[in-house]
């Protein structure tokens, strides 16, 4: 069993609370124990105020990690935003000590200092580094045979890959695998590697930012999807709510939908959840499923 520190984030919690629950529920089952605080604030948010002020950006997220320090626990989230941030943060840290020292200044002022003694995890990367998807396919209760998945891994948990080192930012693979293992078919489709919009959507430009979600959409329905999944809550709402609001200009889409499960939930399915237990009468895209059991 591997014992990670639960950062949840904010977006997980407020809009999908059914994917925290399902956490805490399931990944014990596969060998992730998780150990909830309720110490950690926003992460921040890479986007908007890593942008605004990175000073402040750099302190808060330094704060985080502090509380990870002082359990001597690594942390595992869900949310690629959280992992992209603190990650990058954990990494700038403990590679320039001038920077660390600027930080620890801010800490100070709080009782708090940086040492840089954790690691920073993905779900995702837990699953890569510790668990293993060999071992995983192994612990698969009910396989999710014969649906075809396709899979969006997002940008926050590939980039920057010199500091995440997670996957092929350009032609990933894991999310993939990860789908496969589950007893999935992983579904190929021409724009897999691209943005889902919300960066755009953050930055004011909610036009643009559709157009990168329908054209998502279109790719994954010519490849004969009937699931879309992803381990990104921003990505989630994306194809989720956004769907529906790109459909309304893009008839094709409304006449054949296509669902999007959050990737603990499609675990959830394979350790022998039904619909009704991952919660997918909350989701805004619902069509009726059947998987070979």
């Amino acid at each position: 069993m591997f014992n990670y520190l639960f950062f949840k984030g904010c977006t997980i919690p407020a809009s999908l609370p059914n994917v925290e629950k399902l956490a805490l529920e399931v990944l014990p089952e596969i060998g992730i124990n998780l150990i909830e605080s309720d110490e950690f604030t926003c992460c921040p948010d890479p986007i908007r105020l890593k942008g605004a002020n990175q000073y402040f950006w750099m302190s808060t997220a330094a704060r985080n990690i502090t509380i990870a320090e002082e359990k001597k626990l690594n942390i595992m989230t869900l949310c690629n935003g959280c992992e992209n941030t603190l990650a990058i943060v954990n990494h700038k840290l403990k590679n320039n000590p001038a920077l660390k020292k600027t930080v620890n200044e801010a800490l100070k002022n709080i009782g708090r200092e940086f040492k840089g003694t954790i690691k920073i995890r993905h779900f995702l990367q837990v699953l890569k580094e510790d668990i293993g998807l060999d071992h995983l396919k192994k612990m698969v209760k009910t396989p999710l045979t014969g649906l075809k998945v396709a899979g969006h891994p997002g940008c926050h948990l590939l980039m920057p890959n010199e500091i995440l080192q997670f996957d092929n930012p350009v032609d990933p693979e894991f999310y993939d695998q990860y789908i496969e293992a589950l007893g999935a078919t992983s579904v190929d489709y021409l724009t897999k590697a691209d943005c889902c919009g919300i960066s755009l959507a953050l930055a004011g430009d909610k036009e643009a930012s559709n157009r990168c979600v329908k054209t998502k959409l279109i790719d994954m329905q010519l490849s004969g999807a009937q699931l879309i999944s992803t381990a990104c809550p921003s990505c989630f709402n994306q194809f989720d709510s956004g769907q529906l609001m790109v459909s309304r200009d893009y008839p094709k889409l409304k006449e054949k939908p296509i669902p999007v499960l959050y990737g603990v939930e499609l675990l959830a399915l394979a350790m022998g959840r039904s619909f009704e237990d991952i919660g997918y009468n909350l989701h805004r895209v619902k069509i009726p499923i059947k998987i070979k059991r």
